[in-house]
Protein backbone atom coordinates (compact mmCIF):
# COMPACT_ATOMS: atom_id res chain seq x y z
CA UNK A 1 0.00 0.00 0.00
CA UNK A 2 1.37 3.45 -0.71
CA UNK A 3 0.47 6.97 -0.06
CA UNK A 4 0.98 10.11 -1.32
CA UNK A 5 1.37 13.59 1.02
CA UNK A 6 1.70 16.27 -1.48
CA UNK A 7 2.43 19.54 -0.09
CA UNK A 8 1.64 23.11 -1.42
CA UNK A 9 2.82 26.33 -0.98
CA UNK A 10 -0.49 28.83 -0.27
CA UNK A 11 0.77 32.69 -0.32
CA UNK A 12 -1.32 33.40 2.34
CA UNK A 13 0.34 35.68 5.37
CA UNK A 14 0.21 34.74 8.50
CA UNK A 15 -3.22 28.90 10.60
CA UNK A 16 -21.63 21.66 24.15
CA UNK A 17 -24.49 22.89 26.51
CA UNK A 18 -26.24 25.98 26.36
CA UNK A 19 -26.36 27.76 29.75
CA UNK A 20 -27.96 30.77 30.54
CA UNK A 21 -27.86 34.19 28.20
CA UNK A 22 -25.08 36.54 28.51
CA UNK A 23 -25.34 39.37 30.90
CA UNK A 24 -24.12 41.91 28.73
CA UNK A 25 -22.58 42.98 25.01
CA UNK A 26 -19.44 41.39 24.04
CA UNK A 27 -16.26 43.77 22.82
CA UNK A 28 -14.02 41.54 20.66
CA UNK A 29 -10.79 43.06 19.84
CA UNK A 30 -8.58 41.06 16.66
CA UNK A 31 -5.21 41.12 16.17
CA UNK A 32 -4.57 44.16 18.45
CA UNK A 33 -0.39 44.16 18.05
CA UNK A 34 1.67 45.18 15.27
CA UNK A 35 1.38 42.83 11.99
CA UNK A 36 4.30 42.06 9.88
CA UNK A 37 2.64 40.68 6.85
CA UNK A 38 3.62 40.05 3.18
CA UNK A 39 4.57 43.27 0.80
CA UNK A 40 2.99 41.04 -2.44
CA UNK A 41 0.68 38.56 -2.44
CA UNK A 42 -1.71 37.29 -5.17
CA UNK A 43 -5.23 39.32 -4.63
CA UNK A 44 -7.82 36.75 -2.34
CA UNK A 45 -4.45 35.47 -0.48
CA UNK A 46 -4.73 35.05 3.32
CA UNK A 47 -2.61 37.20 4.90
CA UNK A 48 -3.69 37.00 8.92
CA UNK A 49 -5.96 34.41 10.87
CA UNK A 50 -7.51 35.58 14.41
CA UNK A 51 -10.13 33.07 16.25
CA UNK A 52 -13.35 33.75 18.15
CA UNK A 53 -14.10 30.86 20.67
CA UNK A 54 -17.76 30.69 21.47
CA UNK A 55 -17.09 31.27 25.16
CA UNK A 56 -15.79 34.62 24.00
CA UNK A 57 -18.71 35.58 21.90
CA UNK A 58 -21.77 34.58 23.95
CA UNK A 59 -19.78 33.20 27.35
CA UNK A 60 -21.07 29.60 26.05
CA UNK A 61 -20.33 26.28 24.79
CA UNK A 62 -22.20 26.88 22.15
CA UNK A 63 -23.37 30.37 20.42
CA UNK A 64 -26.46 30.75 18.13
CA UNK A 65 -26.84 33.48 15.46
CA UNK A 66 -29.45 34.94 14.25
CA UNK A 67 -28.43 38.01 12.44
CA UNK A 68 -24.92 39.45 11.08
CA UNK A 69 -24.15 42.91 9.75
CA UNK A 70 -20.46 43.47 8.17
CA UNK A 71 -18.69 47.33 8.13
CA UNK A 72 -16.02 48.07 5.59
CA UNK A 73 -13.28 49.95 7.14
CA UNK A 74 -15.24 50.25 10.58
CA UNK A 75 -17.52 52.75 9.47
CA UNK A 76 -21.06 52.06 7.65
CA UNK A 77 -22.97 48.66 7.14
CA UNK A 78 -22.59 47.15 3.78
CA UNK A 79 -23.37 44.00 1.99
CA UNK A 80 -19.63 42.04 2.54
CA UNK A 81 -19.15 38.99 3.05
CA UNK A 82 -15.54 40.72 2.44
CA UNK A 83 -15.13 44.32 3.34
CA UNK A 84 -11.87 46.30 2.82
CA UNK A 85 -10.19 47.90 6.09
CA UNK A 86 -8.97 51.10 6.32
CA UNK A 87 -5.11 50.15 5.66
CA UNK A 88 -4.46 49.89 1.71
CA UNK A 89 -4.51 46.58 -0.21
CA UNK A 90 -6.04 44.79 3.25
CA UNK A 91 -9.49 43.65 3.49
CA UNK A 92 -11.00 41.37 6.13
CA UNK A 93 -14.26 38.58 6.24
CA UNK A 94 -15.38 36.55 8.85
CA UNK A 95 -16.13 33.06 8.53
CA UNK A 96 -18.47 31.09 10.74
CA UNK A 97 -18.07 27.96 10.54
CA UNK A 98 -16.18 28.25 7.94
CA UNK A 99 -18.63 30.12 5.51
CA UNK A 100 -18.63 33.77 5.44
CA UNK A 101 -22.16 35.74 5.15
CA UNK A 102 -23.65 38.44 4.10
CA UNK A 103 -25.06 40.90 6.42
CA UNK A 104 -28.75 40.18 7.15
CA UNK A 105 -30.85 38.06 9.27
CA UNK A 106 -30.97 34.60 9.05
CA UNK A 107 -34.24 32.06 8.56
CA UNK A 108 -32.92 29.92 10.94
CA UNK A 109 -30.42 30.44 13.90
CA UNK A 110 -26.70 29.07 12.97
CA UNK A 111 -24.87 27.45 15.74
CA UNK A 112 -21.15 27.38 16.30
CA UNK A 113 -19.44 25.51 18.88
CA UNK A 114 -15.94 25.39 17.10
CA UNK A 115 -13.94 29.00 17.14
CA UNK A 116 -15.05 31.68 14.09
CA UNK A 117 -12.37 32.89 11.74
CA UNK A 118 -11.59 36.48 11.27
CA UNK A 119 -9.29 36.78 8.47
CA UNK A 120 -7.34 39.27 6.54
CA UNK A 121 -6.73 39.24 2.73
CA UNK A 122 -4.73 40.88 0.21
CA UNK A 123 -7.33 42.63 -2.18
CA UNK A 124 -4.75 43.94 -4.85
CA UNK A 125 -4.40 47.49 -3.89
CA UNK A 126 -0.91 48.53 -3.05
CA UNK A 127 -0.37 47.17 0.81
CA UNK A 128 1.15 50.66 2.45
CA UNK A 129 0.85 49.41 6.07
CA UNK A 130 -0.96 51.67 8.65
CA UNK A 131 -3.57 50.58 11.26
CA UNK A 132 -6.37 48.69 11.47
CA UNK A 133 -8.57 50.39 13.56
CA UNK A 134 -11.90 51.61 12.09
CA UNK A 135 -12.24 54.71 10.73
CA UNK A 136 -15.44 55.57 12.37
CA UNK A 137 -15.61 58.50 14.88
CA UNK A 138 -18.19 56.35 17.51
CA UNK A 139 -18.40 52.47 16.16
CA UNK A 140 -14.98 51.41 14.87
CA UNK A 141 -16.19 47.83 15.17
CA UNK A 142 -15.65 45.24 12.10
CA UNK A 143 -18.45 42.89 12.41
CA UNK A 144 -22.01 42.53 14.46
CA UNK A 145 -23.42 39.99 15.14
CA UNK A 146 -26.65 38.98 17.58
CA UNK A 147 -27.20 35.80 19.11
CA UNK A 148 -30.66 34.17 20.87
CA UNK A 149 -28.66 33.07 23.46
CA UNK A 150 -27.21 36.40 24.59
CA UNK A 151 -28.63 39.54 25.53
CA UNK A 152 -26.84 41.89 23.18
CA UNK A 153 -24.91 41.68 19.96
CA UNK A 154 -21.47 40.97 20.38
CA UNK A 155 -18.54 43.24 18.66
CA UNK A 156 -15.55 42.59 16.67
CA UNK A 157 -12.96 44.95 16.27
CA UNK A 158 -9.85 45.14 14.56
CA UNK A 159 -6.71 46.22 16.27
CA UNK A 160 -2.92 46.54 15.52
CA UNK A 161 -0.38 48.34 13.07
CA UNK A 162 0.60 46.21 9.51
CA UNK A 163 3.98 46.71 8.32
CA UNK A 164 4.46 45.41 4.63
CA UNK A 165 7.61 42.87 4.76
CA UNK A 166 9.25 42.09 1.12
CA UNK A 167 8.82 38.02 0.53
CA UNK A 168 7.66 34.92 1.61
CA UNK A 169 8.62 31.43 2.80
CA UNK A 170 8.88 28.69 0.64
CA UNK A 171 7.03 24.99 0.95
CA UNK A 172 8.62 22.52 -1.79
CA UNK A 173 6.49 19.87 -2.69
CA UNK A 174 6.78 16.24 -1.43
CA UNK A 175 5.78 12.72 -1.47
CA UNK A 176 6.12 10.43 0.71
CA UNK A 177 5.79 6.65 0.62
CA UNK A 178 4.37 4.38 3.17
CA UNK A 179 5.76 0.83 3.18
CA UNK A 180 3.93 -2.15 1.61
CA UNK A 181 1.98 -3.92 5.14
CA UNK A 182 -0.51 -6.13 5.34
CA UNK A 183 -3.36 -5.73 6.27
CA UNK A 184 -3.92 -8.64 8.64
CA UNK A 185 -2.33 -6.65 11.28
CA UNK A 186 -4.06 -3.50 11.32
CA UNK A 187 -6.57 -5.68 14.08
CA UNK A 188 -9.13 -2.97 15.46
CA UNK A 189 -10.57 0.26 14.48
CA UNK A 190 -7.99 2.38 15.72
CA UNK A 191 -4.73 0.40 14.91
CA UNK A 192 -1.99 1.68 13.08
CA UNK A 193 1.04 0.41 10.95
CA UNK A 194 3.91 1.00 8.70
CA UNK A 195 5.31 4.28 10.31
CA UNK A 196 6.88 6.44 8.02
CA UNK A 197 9.44 9.61 9.44
CA UNK A 198 9.13 12.66 7.35
CA UNK A 199 9.46 16.35 7.24
CA UNK A 200 7.55 19.38 6.52
CA UNK A 201 10.07 21.93 5.01
CA UNK A 202 9.78 25.61 5.07
CA UNK A 203 12.28 27.24 3.44
CA UNK A 204 13.60 30.73 3.31
CA UNK A 205 12.12 32.56 5.35
CA UNK A 206 12.57 36.90 5.34
CA UNK A 207 13.20 38.26 8.62
CA UNK A 208 11.10 40.75 10.74
CA UNK A 209 7.79 38.81 10.93
CA UNK A 210 6.46 38.42 14.49
CA UNK A 211 5.28 34.86 13.97
CA UNK A 212 5.17 32.19 10.78
CA UNK A 213 2.22 29.90 11.27
CA UNK A 214 1.48 26.89 9.01
CA UNK A 215 -1.97 24.99 8.75
CA UNK A 216 -1.95 21.41 7.45
CA UNK A 217 -5.18 21.94 5.74
CA UNK A 218 -5.93 17.96 3.78
CA UNK A 219 -7.70 17.54 0.73
CA UNK A 220 -11.08 16.32 1.27
CA UNK A 221 -11.62 18.41 4.16
CA UNK A 222 -11.18 17.84 8.07
CA UNK A 223 -12.72 14.41 9.08
CA UNK A 224 -14.55 14.79 12.40
CA UNK A 225 -13.88 13.11 15.39
CA UNK A 226 -10.90 11.77 14.07
CA UNK A 227 -7.45 13.39 15.09
CA UNK A 228 -4.39 13.68 12.24
CA UNK A 229 -6.31 11.21 9.60
CA UNK A 230 -6.55 12.22 6.16
CA UNK A 231 -9.71 11.42 3.38
CA UNK A 232 -8.92 9.08 0.67
CA UNK A 233 -7.29 10.50 -2.47
CA UNK A 234 -8.12 9.46 -6.46
CA UNK A 235 -6.65 6.25 -7.18
CA UNK A 236 -7.27 5.15 -3.28
CA UNK A 237 -8.48 1.02 -4.16
CA UNK A 238 -8.40 0.31 -0.25
CA UNK A 239 -11.63 0.74 2.21
CA UNK A 240 -11.40 0.38 6.21
CA UNK A 241 -7.77 2.23 5.83
CA UNK A 242 -6.52 5.58 5.65
CA UNK A 243 -3.58 7.67 6.49
CA UNK A 244 -3.55 9.33 10.02
CA UNK A 245 -0.52 12.21 10.56
CA UNK A 246 1.28 12.71 13.91
CA UNK A 247 4.37 14.47 15.31
CA UNK A 248 8.09 13.16 15.97
CA UNK A 249 6.16 12.14 19.11
CA UNK A 250 3.41 9.84 17.81
CA UNK A 251 0.33 12.35 18.79
CA UNK A 252 -2.06 12.66 15.87
CA UNK A 253 -1.48 16.02 13.66
CA UNK A 254 -3.21 19.23 14.53
CA UNK A 255 -5.26 19.69 10.98
CA UNK A 256 -6.98 22.94 10.20
CA UNK A 257 -5.75 25.02 12.49
CA UNK A 258 -2.13 27.64 12.13
CA UNK A 259 0.05 26.39 14.23
CA UNK A 260 3.51 28.23 15.36
CA UNK A 261 7.12 27.77 13.77
CA UNK A 262 8.94 27.97 16.96
CA UNK A 263 12.13 27.62 15.37
CA UNK A 264 11.46 31.03 13.64
CA UNK A 265 13.98 33.84 14.17
CA UNK A 266 13.01 37.30 13.60
CA UNK A 267 15.99 38.82 13.53
CA UNK A 268 17.35 36.53 11.26
CA UNK A 269 14.74 34.43 8.88
CA UNK A 270 15.80 31.20 7.61
CA UNK A 271 14.80 27.63 6.68
CA UNK A 272 13.09 25.03 8.95
CA UNK A 273 12.17 21.54 9.34
CA UNK A 274 9.26 20.39 11.22
CA UNK A 275 9.69 16.68 12.03
CA UNK A 276 6.21 14.50 11.02
CA UNK A 277 4.87 11.11 10.60
CA UNK A 278 2.68 9.46 8.34
CA UNK A 279 1.21 5.81 9.36
CA UNK A 280 -1.94 3.33 8.19
CA UNK A 281 -5.11 3.58 10.26
CA UNK A 282 -8.02 1.44 10.20
CA UNK A 283 -11.06 2.95 10.06
CA UNK A 284 -13.68 0.87 9.27
CA UNK A 285 -15.68 -2.17 10.95
CA UNK A 286 -14.62 -4.35 7.84
CA UNK A 287 -11.90 -3.33 5.58
CA UNK A 288 -10.23 -4.33 1.91
CA UNK A 289 -7.09 -4.60 1.30
CA UNK A 290 -5.17 -2.30 -1.60
CA UNK A 291 -3.96 1.06 -1.95
CA UNK A 292 -3.78 3.89 0.30
CA UNK A 293 -3.33 7.35 -1.04
CA UNK A 294 -3.98 11.08 0.84
CA UNK A 295 -2.85 14.41 0.33
CA UNK A 296 -2.19 17.18 2.32
CA UNK A 297 -1.85 20.84 1.41
CA UNK A 298 0.60 23.36 3.69
CA UNK A 299 -0.49 26.91 3.98
CA UNK A 300 1.38 29.55 5.68
CA UNK A 301 0.61 32.49 7.68
CA UNK A 302 2.54 35.54 8.73
CA UNK A 303 2.23 37.66 11.78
Amino acid sequence: MRTIVARRLCTVAFLVAVASPSARATDIHAFGQQLSIPQNTANGSILARYYVTPKQACDQLECYIISLANFPDGGSIAPGPTITTNVSGISSRLLINGQAYKSGSFPSPIKFSKPIEVQLLSDGRPNLGGSLAGSHSTSQFYYSFKMNNASSNALIYLGGTITPIPGTCSVPNQTVTLPKESLNKLVNVGSTIGIKNFQIKINNCPKGYNRIGYQLEPVGGVIENAPGVLPLTGGSTASGVKIQLADNKGEPATLGSSLKVDAYNKATGGSYAIPMQASYIRTGSTATPGTVNGALNVLLDYQ
